[in-house]
């Protein structure tokens, strides 16, 4: 599985710009988080794409106009958190169904 985070201008819109490529983009894993949320200190969007080597190499081609410089020891801090957010959740889910 291949994987693509970045930071982003227009967040709304570049979520939007992936979900319309219905036949790769937007059958990838997409997680959308405001940077603030994650604890960067650049404002902007983070968006953390999985999927595919074709559909993440896609989602970086449809993302390049909204890209803003980043530290990438700060995407790797922001992906850690949404990774850890996604595990509890997991974790909750295990106590109701288990």
């Amino acid at each position: 599985m291949a994987e693509f985070i970045c930071l982003v201008k227009e967040g709304a819109k570049a979520e939007d710009t992936l979900r319309k490529d219905f036949d790769l983009a937007a059958k990838q894993s997409i997680t959308v988080r405001e940077s603030s949320t994650l604890g960067l200190k650049t404002q902007g969007t983070v968006i953390f794409v999985r999927g595919s080597e074709e559909g993440v190499s896609k989602c970086k081609e449809l993302l390049k106009p909204f890209l803003l410089e980043s530290k990438s020891a700060d995407l790797e801090a922001a992906k850690m958190k949404i990774l850890e957010g996604e595990e509890k959740a997991l974790e909750g889910f295990g106590g109701i169904f288990g």
